[in-house]
C-alpha cells in the first residue's frame, strides 16, 4: 500500500487546512510546490489582508487575484505639507475606479483625510457605501461636499442590502437634505452616532424607526432633542437595544434653562414608561452630562422600577441650575 501524502487529499479540504494557517505560515506553505502555491491563491484564504496603496504601482496589486476578495485598504494620511499622489483629482478619479471594481472593499483607511469634491457623485458613493464603518462627522472635508455628492452617499446608503455595521454623520454639514431620504439612510445601520442634526431630520429618524422595521440597534446622539415630542421619543427610543444621549444639558439663561429641564423631565419620563413596557427592546440606556436637577419632576417608583430593569442610567454631570 503506497503511502498518502497531503497533498493527495480532496482540493477542498487542502484550501480548508491552509485557510488555517497563520499568515506568515500561509506564504511559505506556497513556496512548498505548484499545487499549494495555486490553492494558496485562492481570494478567500486573503481576505484579512490589509493594503497599502500609495502609489499607481500599488493601483496594479489590486488587480492580484489572490486579492480580489480583499477587504481592508490603507491610504496614507493627507497631512500637508506631506505630499500624497491622491490629493491629484485624477489620481484620485484612478484611485476610486479601482476601489469600485472589487466589491469586498469593507474599510479604507486614511480616506476621511482627502478632499473628494472633485469626485463624480455617483463614483464616489458607490465606493463609500459599500464600507461596513463609515465616520462621515470625522471627513476633513465633509462640509465642501456638493449637495449631489451627499445625495447620492446618503441614497446609496438607504438602498444598501445588507446595512452598514457603524455610521457616523452630522447632519448640519447636510441641513439641506431631505428628512426622509436623511432617516432612510441613516437607520440603514446597524449602530449609528449623531453628532449633529437639524429638527426635522431627527423627528423624521424617530419616526422612521417606530413606523419600520430597521436593522438600527444602537443610537449614541450628541445633540439636544428636548424640543422633539416625548410620546416619538419614548417610542422610537424603546424600539433600540442600546441609547447614549450627550449633551443632556442646556447652559444657557435661566428662563431656557426652566423650560429645558420641563421638556426633559417629560421626554425622560415618555422613555421610561417604554421601558416598563412589555414590549421594549431596550436593554442599555445612558444619558451622559445630565443634572440630577431633570429627575427631581420624574415619578420616584417608575424610577425604581426603570432602574431595577434596566440599571442606572444618569451619567451625572456638576452642572446645576442657580
Amino acid at each position: 500500500m503506497s503511502p498518502t501524502s497531503i497533498s493527495d487529499l480532496p482540493k477542498e479540504m487542502l484550501r480548508m487546512i491552509l485557510g488555517l494557517l497563520a499568515p506568515k505560515n500561509l506564504k511559505m506553505a506556497m513556496l512548498v510546490c505548484k499545487l499549494w502555491k495555486d490553492m494558496g491563491e485562492d481570494p478567500r484564504l486573503w481576505t484579512w489582508s490589509v493594503l497599502s496603496v500609495n502609489t499607481r504601482q500599488d493601483l496594479q496589486k489590486l488587480k492580484t487575484p489572490r486579492l480580489q476578495l480583499i477587504q481592508n485598504i490603507r491610504l496614507r494620511p493627507f497631512r500637508p505639507p506631506y505630499e500624497t499622489i491622491w490629493r491629484h483629482p485624477e489620481n484620485l478619479f484612478e484611485l476610486f475606479k479601482a476601489l469600485q471594481a472589487i466589491p469586498s472593499i469593507k474599510k479604507i483607511f486614511g480616506i476621511e483625510t482627502y478632499d473628494l469634491r472633485s469626485l463624480e457623485p455617483s463614483l464616489l458613493a458607490s465606493v463609500l457605501s459599500k464600507l461596513d464603518m463609515l465616520k462621515l462627522s470625522h471627513f476633513i472635508y465633509i462640509r465642501d461636499l456638493s449637495m449631489a455628492q451627499l445625495e447620492h452617499i446618503y441614497t446609496a446608503i438607504a438602498e444598501k442590502k445588507t446595512p452598514m455595521k457603524d455610521l457616523a454623520v452630522c447632519g448640519l454639514w447636510a441641513a439641506e437634505l431631505s428628512p426622509t431620504l436623511f432617516a432612510s439612510a441613516v437607520s440603514n445601520t446597524k449602530t449609528l452616532t449623531v453628532s449633529g442634526c437639524v429638527m426635522n431630520q431627527m423627528e423624521a429618524l424617530l419616526v422612521q424607526i417606530v413606523e419600520n422595521k430597521k436593522p438600527l440597534t444602537e443610537l449614541n446622539l450628541m445633540l439636544w432633542i428636548d424640543h422633539i415630542d416625548p410620546d416619538l421619543v419614548g417610542k422610537a427610543l424603546n424600539r433600540l437595544e442600546k441609547v447614549t444621549i450627550s449633551k443632556c444639558n442646556e447652559k444657557s439663561s435661566w428662563i431656557s434653562q426652566i423650560a429645558a429641564l420641563d421638556r426633559w423631565i417629560s421626554r425622560i419620563t415618555a422613555i421610561l414608561r417604554g421601558v416598563m413596557d412589555g414590549e421594549s427592546k431596550l436593554k442599555s440606556l445612558l444619558l451622559k452630562d445630565m443634572s440630577m436637577d431633570y429627575l427631581k419632576g420624574v415619578d420616584r417608583q417608575l424610577l425604581k422600577q426603570a432602574t431595577q430593569k434596566i440599571g442606572k442610567f444618569i451619567q451625572k454631570s456638576s452642572f446645576k441650575y442657580s
